[in-house]
């Protein structure tokens, strides 16, 4: 595997020194000899970890080269989950959709253009010899939303799936009364060993809100849910926990041995969930006081302890930008957090990814990352929310722990909301909300005990993380090429080009000189982050960190962000006839969104709110902008940003409410519309065509 832990043998550089791991002397205490001196020091851990994260050590890796038996061998596995995740009726579907992009892709996208093709194509018999797997001829606009699916995932085929199981309304529909007193009654009677029936349950559920109903006002009376809700409940966690709980634990092993024990994690580390979900509560801009929107929250939890690893918590909508924020967070040592009172040591890398099936999962990005890293990536099966139930668990209890009391909070219906309006009581900015999070998700989830456990989810971590090695990637300072696209560019005097953008350094001057004037490099790209690429020596042991050349535009700007500033750019050419650098684009869009965010919509201040963005997370702009040269295949996490608050609430620290097992679950994107790589569309955030022209005639 890249990188390395801290366990004897290990080899390491610290400032430019190579040192070896002697013996573990406990408590977190270890030996390390400088090679070069014989000399042997006592480092603790934690500030060998602080080393690690600002880039003075680095942990030697294995073999990372495309080529290796590894990398092989994780791209096998891939695959075989790709075709274990579809059947063939849907993979046909696919080749079929595929056979009408590869066609038009390349041809102007109008009508008139695209639909003799479109129906020389479908009546093409050679083509459709084995069958038409299509009922109908495509219109002009479906294939057109085809191909912009399939170009925004990366040539990914499995982006012309079809996503039926995705639609409708999957959050509760009863009063969150009514579902709390549904779900501990189905973990305090239900899951026992006395195996009252559903219908048993129900009835005590029935008697519970009759009692509630006596103090509520009429108008205000709470309903009974039927039995399939109950039932709804039981299945949608794991049958062998159900069934453990009922009959015991040799019972359950009795009954499950044919097919083994399902998806249980045996140790920390070993089996991580991640998956994102739109927080219940709106929040503020912090200069202006207007209801911004429900910013996303992505998140990584180990599944052995309930323990959360990292997360990402902004506008950045589901995407490879979040997915990655999200993954460096969990792989990193967290940084000292003042408003904490207990510590969070959620640091390694885990040996199981489970993910759902959405677009942004199934990116080239997470493919190279978990590749370089040795990260097995499992895909949720269809209808098995139990593949993935701690993660869906804990947004349940984030929504009855956290944010059920907070001003600004959304409800699941029109029904429960009544005259309240979530936007109009809002008072939290972003960055308290982060705060927030934080201190609630250690000092109070990782403390309160967890029905499943049976004790707290530090408690878990505390024990089993003892006896696990962690592995870290080999650097912080270069992690970003962890979980980042690949391509080649020519290097020449100029540096390298990318996307309208320059990078260059000393080090490629260096690289320049040893492999000749102009030659071809692999470079890794971050989407999250245009102020910076790694490029890949020929010889494929040395990364070097390069800077673009225009760091007061690029540094901290995202793909999307880029792309919407480079269109605003081609129409100031357009409509003024004139040329205008990348920045002032940049510039002139977030004057405009500052002055239309005062008289806009929500919906269009959400978007506004996402150009505008917090950049890249604080914790990937503390390396060095400087070049830095790395070997073997060093990756960076990135913390979420915490930007300090002048106020942050309370955080509830009352006895601990049952965690839920039905949160509310993000909108499952359409295949036309969701698009992993370049997120969303390229469009400038919404405001007037009148204002635009103002702007630009300024």
């Amino acid at each position: 595997m890249t990188g390395g832990c801290f366990s004897v043998g290990q080899s390491l550089m610290l400032n430019n020194q190579r040192h070896r791991v002697l013996r573990d002397l406990g408590e977190g205490i270890i030996a390390v000899e400088d090679l070069a001196t014989g000399r042997i020091a006592q480092h603790a851990v934690a500030d060998l970890l602080k080393e690690w994260k600002a880039g003075r050590l680095i942990l030697d890796g294995g073999d990372t080269t495309p080529d290796s038996a590894r990398q092989k061998a994780i791209d096998s596995a891939h695959l075989d989950a790709f075709r274990q995740s579809y059947s063939e009726a849907q993979q046909d579907q696919a080749k079929a959709r595929l056979a009408f992009v590869e066609r038009l892709e390349k041809l102007p996208r109008t009508f008139e253009v695209m639909t003799p093709i479109i129906k020389e194509i479908w009546d093409d018999k050679k083509l459709w010899r084995n069958g038409q797997p299509q009922k109908k001829c495509p219109h002009f606009t479906t294939v057109v939303n085809w191909i912009n699916a399939y170009q925004a995932s990366g040539r990914d085929v499995r982006s012309l799936v079809d996503r039926h199981e995705g639609k409708g309304n999957c959050s509760g529909r009863h009063h969150e009364v009514v579902q709390t007193i549904a779900r501990e009654l189905i973990e305090t009677r239900y899951l026992t060993l006395e195996r009252p029936s559903i219908k048993t349950v129900r009835g005590e559920a029935k008697g519970l809100i009759a009692q509630r109903n006596a103090t509520r006002l009429k108008s205000d009376q709470l309903k009974t849910p039927s039995y399939n809700y109950f039932k709804s409940l039981v299945q949608a966690l794991a049958p062998y926990d159900v069934y453990r709980a009922r009959y015991g634990q040799r019972a359950a092993d009795i009954e499950f041995r044919a097919a083994g024990r399902g998806v249980v994690a045996p140790r920390p580390l070993a089996r991580a969930a991640m998956d994102h979900s739109r927080m219940d509560l709106f929040v503020v801009d912090d200069r202006t006081g207007l209801p911004l929107g429900r910013p996303w929250l992505t998140l990584v939890i180990d599944e052995y302890s309930r323990y959360v690893l990292g997360y990402y918590l902004g506008f950045e909508e589901p995407s490879n930008v979040s997915m990655t924020r999200a993954l460096r967070h969990a792989l990193a040592p967290k940084d000292e957090c003042p408003d904490t009172r207990c510590s969070w040591d959620a640091w390694g890398v885990m040996e199981l990814l489970v993910v759902d099936n959405g677009l942004e999962f199934h990116a080239r990005a997470l493919e190279a990352g978990a590749g370089r890293y040795g990260i097995d990536v499992q895909f949720c099966p269809r209808r098995k929310p139990w593949y993935k139930g701690k993660v869906e668990r804990f947004f349940g209890t984030m929504n009855t722990g956290l944010l059920v009391d907070m001003k600004g909070k959304t409800f699941s219906s029109v029904v429960l909301k009544g005259d309240y309006d979530p936007a109009k009581h809002a008072v939290m900015t972003l960055a308290t909300l982060r705060r927030v999070l934080q201190m609630w998700i250690v000092d109070v989830y990782h403390q309160e005990v967890h029905s499943g456990l049976g004790m707290t989810p530090q408690e878990a971590w505390n024990s089993g993380i003892q006896q696990v090695d962690r592995y870290l990637p080999p650097s912080s300072v270069a992690m970003d090429s962890a979980f980042s696209a690949s391509c080649h560019r020519e290097l020449t005097h100029k540096g390298i080009e990318f996307d309208s953008l320059l990078y260059n350094s000393r080090e490629l001057g260096t690289l320049r000189e040893l492999h000749g004037s102009r030659i071809k490099v692999e470079v890794r790209t971050c989407d999250d982050d245009l102020g910076h690429v790694v490029v890949v020596s020929p010889d494929q042991l040395t990364l070097i960190k390069v800077p673009a050349l225009d760091p007061e535009y690029a540094l901290g700007l995202t793909r999307w962000q880029h792309k919407v500033c480079k269109r605003f750019q081609r129409r100031v050419q357009e409509d003024d006839a004139r040329e205008i650098s990348l920045l002032e684009a940049r510039q002139r869009i977030r004057a405009l969104i500052e002055e239309d965010m005062r008289l806009g919509s929500r919906k269009s201040r959400k978007k506004q709110q996402r150009f505008v963005g917090e950049g890249a997370p604080a914790a990937e702009t503390e390396a060095s902008s400087n070049a830095e040269q790395l070997p073997a295949d060093p990756v960076s996490p990135a913390v979420p940003a915490s930007v300090p608050a002048p106020v942050v609430p309370s955080v509830p620290v009352a006895k601990s409410k049952k965690e839920t097992a039905n949160p509310s679950p993000r909108s499952k994107p359409k295949p036309e519309t969701a698009q992993p790589e370049d997120e969303d569309d390229d469009s400038i955030p919404t405001f007037t065509s009148r204002k635009v022209r103002q702007g630009v005639a300024s």
